[in-house]
């Protein structure tokens, strides 16, 4: 299995002007990798990479949010959703071809005396999630905001050796630069604490590249838009499930495509729409997973996970 390095990026938002941010029109923002342009899966593409594997998340709600949008994305409709914190499995997705299992950690609110370790937390996922197939064909995807460290991917390794596991496909979800704003009752980083979260993440990095597991780096990418980060007792993470408007968006962008609006390489217009055409195919769908973080973040997730399949 051929492993694919994180590759780092920068957003890009078109502008009238570079001197004015007035003219920019942050609606159109883009991520665009250096030197490469990451594609977007079609939904029948998905859905034969996905066939008849076993996906599992074990994270905080950033790794949720990842979930909701991969399960709106293969099924076109998000029927059901809640805040899931604790182990939920979804069998209806991709037609039942897809198993996907999840499990929250780290579960903060129970004292630290008392709280699951992440070791027993990742056996209790995987032995409920079994039988699992030492291949590519389970995926394993382990992140958060900044609870996770490169201590963790030791664990992971001897878990996954320890439970006759070691050739599943890993992938980690780095850390994020949420809590970076200073707000009442809110755990906040300052700019040394920052700094330090950075160096942290590149030996997260490291320590991926050294056990074999890929990567989705989240630190560059929510370094930007950091005030994007949802504040809240439950809420932080950089997408919210909405009540469906799927139509209305469709017809949005479609209105902006007849004006040749087209910016970006990455998740241009044309992209947008395209997906949109996916979803809006079923208008009963009573749920929509909004953020374009999170978007961003779950495209490339997606992209790991199929080119690891072509690779294998």
């Amino acid at each position: 299995m051929n492993v694919l390095p994180s590759v780092p990026g920068q957003w890009i938002v078109p502008c009238l002007s570079c001197s004015d941010n007035r003219t920019c029109d942050w609606r159109e923002i883009t991520w665009q990798p250096h030197n490469c342009q990451y594609g977007i899966l079609t939904k029948p593409q998905l859905q034969q990479c996905l066939g008849g594997r076993k996906i599992l998340f074990i994270g905080d709600s950033t790794n949720r949010g990842i979930m909701y949008y991969l399960i709106e994305r293969l099924n076109e409709t998000l029927q059901e959703w809640q805040k899931v914190h604790g182990i939920k499995f979804y069998h209806n997705v991709n037609g039942g071809k897809t198993l996907i299992s999840y499990s929250y950690y780290p579960q903060f609110w129970i004292s630290s005396l008392l709280r699951p370790t992440f070791e027993k937390a990742l056996e209790h996922l995987l032995q409920r999630s079994r039988p699992l197939e030492n291949s590519g064909q389970t995926v394993l995807v382990v992140g958060g905001v900044q609870w996770l460290n490169s201590n963790h991917l030791q664990i992971i390794h001897k878990v996954l050796k320890r439970e006759n596991l070691p050739n599943i496909l890993v992938i980690i979800k780095t850390l994020g630069i949420g809590f970076h704003l200073p707000v009442d009752g809110v755990h906040f980083l300052n700019q040394s604490e920052v700094q330090s979260l950075w160096k942290e993440n590149v030996i997260i990095l490291d320590a991926a590249k050294k056990y074999g597991y890929e990567v989705v780096d989240t630190f560059t990418i929510t370094m930007g838009r950091y005030k994007e980060f949802l504040q809240g007792t439950c809420g932080c993470h950089f997408h919210e499930v909405v009540k469906s408007k799927l139509s209305k968006e469709y017809h949005f962008i479609k209105m902006k495509q007849s004006r040749n609006h087209i910016v970006g390489k990455y998740f241009s217009n044309q992209n947008k729409l395209q997906q949109l055409q996916d979803s809006v195919t079923n208008f009963q769908s009573p749920y929509h997973v909004r953020g374009p973080i999170n978007q961003v973040c779950s495209e490339i997730l997606l992209g790991r996970m199929c080119a690891s399949k072509r690779t294998t």
